[in-house]
């Protein structure tokens, strides 16, 4: 059994860090006009950017209000548009594909690896037309895409790869950061991310020309004179700026990004542990030479059973297993979506991701988030494990 400290924090509060750096800045607050508004970029934004730059091993970094205006700013600074097409995943949150949609575009679904649950760059190969301007993996659960097969593709069709890595900070591929892999890589800040600010994102990049074209379609004109002078001119743009407030509270869990990331791997390595060598659930296999982050503990229903019941008698011995955490392929919520235009496709309807539609329906379960992870310990952790090992060695299911 792995033994860690018995929790890092409470889940979903702030950290003890950011408890009082916020307060600390509060004593300042009367005197410092940029804690309130930060239409320059300076001050804490900057800083923000800065650290994870450095912690992506990127040239630029640029935060902005949510993961999702992330994701938003990169396809528009990669001219993405109406008409054009991008491949996305069907296994995923709805706002990894809603950006695609205000941006006039089509999405179109690939089907997803049914062991890595990650977009599948086969699929992806067979959807590419001349309508083709973008691909944009999730690496869900923080597990790493197959970004060495989905670079290839790009570069093959001349496209833009832009990955959304919400759950993926810290997480390497061929012992790179995720962040170096394709032309932008999207984070977000919110409540259970490895860095969080309550709310922002950050998308990054080593291109110079998308991260001039990201900053000037989404922060205020004086932030563009500031770094780039009156000449460049975006014109109509979006108020995607993040709020320094946000930004002091994301820099200040840099200090704690190494202790929780360790006590999440724990906590997941000990739950593996506990429940041990069995035939009735897997978890999520990595690609190749990756290392994940440990986002929550995706779990994998190999049996043709009912998992709801598995899933009641977990909940039953204190374990929160569940259905989920995505429940319904994206693909086929569209006909909910009435909000915005959507284009149609062929990938829009039943059948088109076989894989993402089969696991949703008899394969996902899921044990525990990152907040759990944060308000256990691997002792405890360990013991879930155990419990729901139990159930399947003395239950039917």
């Amino acid at each position: 059994m792995i033994h860690t400290q018995n929790k890092i924090q409470h889940p979903g509060c702030m950290t003890e860090n950011q408890v009082t750096s916020l307060l600390n800045a509060m004593k300042n607050a009367g005197n410092d006009p940029t804690l309130l508004c930060n239409l320059e970029g300076c001050g804490m934004v900057s800083k923000l950017e800065n650290k994870f730059a450095k912690l992506c091993d990127t040239r630029f970094a640029l935060a902005v209000s949510s993961g999702t205006a992330a994701v938003h700013s990169a396809l528009l600074a990669c001219g993405i548009g109406q008409g054009d097409e991008v491949i996305v995943t069907s296994y995923s949150w709805a706002q990894s594909v809603s950006p695609v949609l205000f941006c006039g575009a089509t999405p179109v679904f690939a089907d997803i690896d049914p062991q890595t649950l990650n977009i599948d760059p086969a699929s992806v190969a067979d959807l590419i037309t001349s309508k083709t301007k973008a691909i944009l993996p999730v690496h869900i659960f923080g597990h790493p895409a197959d970004m060495e097969k989905l670079q290839q593709i790009a570069d093959d069709a001349g496209l833009a790869l832009i990955s959304d890595a919400a759950h993926a900070l810290g997480a390497k591929l061929h012992n790179r950061p995720i962040g170096t892999w394709g032309d932008i890589t999207c984070f977000s800040l919110s409540r259970g991310k490895l860095i969080s600010g309550g709310e922002g994102g950050v998308m990054v990049t080593g291109s110079e020309k998308l991260y001039q074209k990201a900053l000037g379609l989404t922060q205020h004109p004086k932030r563009v004179y500031r770094e780039f002078g009156p000449e460049y001119y975006e014109g109509y743009s979006l108020n995607y700026r993040i709020h320094p407030l946000a930004a002091l509270l994301a820099f200040s869990d840099f200090e704690e990004i190494e202790k929780i990331d360790q006590h999440r791997h724990d906590i997941l390595d000990a739950f593996r542990a506990g429940l041990g060598k069995q035939n009735g659930l897997s978890f999520q296999k990595k690609v190749e030479r990756s290392n994940p982050a440990a986002y929550g503990a995706p779990l994998i229903y190999d049996n043709d059973k009912d998992r709801i019941k598995l899933a009641a008698f977990a909940q039953n011995a204190g374990v929160p297993v569940r259905r989920g955490p995505i429940k319904m392929p994206l693909h086929l919520r569209l006909e909910y979506t009435n909000h915005v235009k959507v284009n149609t496709h062929k990938t829009h309807q039943k059948g088109a991701c076989p894989s993402a539609e089969y696991h949703c329906e008899k394969k996902e379960l899921w044990a525990f988030d990152p907040l759990d992870m944060d308000g256990i310990s691997s002792d405890t952790a360990w013991n879930m494990g155990q419990k729901i090992s139990k159930i399947l060695q003395h239950n039917n299911v």
